[in-house]
């Protein structure tokens, strides 16, 4: 189980306040390739004003993909 950085948690507060179906993200070059497109790091998409999922993922290959309350998640 992933915990949350504070950047992460950062875009779950933000993504709380917006409509279903929004998807947040945090993204970095690529250390390894200058001009390819990595994948997001760090993904979130809100399912309903209850739940989002989380996705955490490396440059290249998808990761983990987890399911989250709004109100599991502690504030800052």
């Amino acid at each position: 189980m992933n915990t949350f950085t504070d950047a992460e948690l950062k875009l779950i507060r933000k993504l709380s306040d917006q409509p279903p179906q929004t998807v947040l993200q945090i993204q970095k070059n690529c250390p390894t390739h200058s001009v390819c497109n990595p994948l997001p790091l760090f993904r979130v998409y809100k399912i309903d004003n209850d739940s989002f999922e989380a996705q955490w993922n490396g440059y290249h290959e998808q990761g983990t993909k987890q399911l989250f309350q709004f109100s599991a998640v502690q504030p800052l």
